[in-house]
């Protein structure tokens, strides 16, 4: 798991458009292609690409540099996402295929009127027992975001693992430890969904 308790772990800025990010093909140059493009779509490539909690920032979209970069062809920004049961229809079609892979936490952040902004955090190689100081991190940056935003705003949040989906173990003491450091922050979660690999549920909040 990435450790994002780091006492220099930086904020989350917005980026500058003025600058160029050597991170990304440059479109005048067709043939520039990025080293681990075979990498991309699996929740460790993303994790290894961002040493600390940094997702991306609200309004930059899915085109900006982040952990979610490839996520444009699963759900658009600013869908609705009203109640628990839409909560869940948009992890699963977040997490994908991913759900059968190594245990994980995502992250989803809406606005106050419940629709999804562009940012979305998946951290990979998660323990099967909480840090109970990864998860106030992971909580801080996530609120750090939402305060760019009009108040209201919340997150939804899947504990992910090929044989969960249900109310296991695991499930139950992330989202314990997840919850307590949202209350803490004063951050709402919409929703926290247990994702596996054959199934998948809402868990209480």
């Amino acid at each position: 798991m990435s450790d994002p308790t780091g006492a220099d772990a930086p904020e989350p800025t917005r980026p500058d458009p003025t600058r160029p990010d050597p991170a990304r093909p440059d479109p005048a140059r067709p043939d520039d292609a990025r080293p681990d493009d075979a990498g991309r779509g699996t929740a460790e490539r993303r994790a290894a690409d961002h040493g600390s909690p940094r997702p991306h920032p609200a309004g930059a979209g899915w085109s900006a540099p982040g952990p979610d970069d490839d996520l444009a062809d699963a759900v658009s920004p600013g869908v609705a996402v009203p109640d628990a049961d839409a909560a869940l229809e948009l992890m699963l079609r977040l997490v994908g295929p991913e759900r059968a892979g190594p245990p994980a936490l995502w992250f989803a952040l809406l606005d106050a009127d419940r629709r999804l902004l562009p940012v979305v955090l998946p951290i990979s190689d998660v323990p099967l027992r909480p840090d109970a100081a990864a998860a106030r991190q992971i909580v801080h940056v996530l609120a750090s975001v939402l305060e760019q935003e009009p108040p209201g705003g919340g997150v939804v949040v899947a504990v992910v693992r090929a044989a969960g989906g249900d109310h296991g173990s695991f499930e139950r003491a992330w989202a314990h430890a997840l919850l307590l450091a949202a209350t803490d922050r004063a951050l709402t979660v919409a929703a926290v969904v247990a994702v596996g690999e054959h199934r998948a549920r809402v868990l209480p909040v």
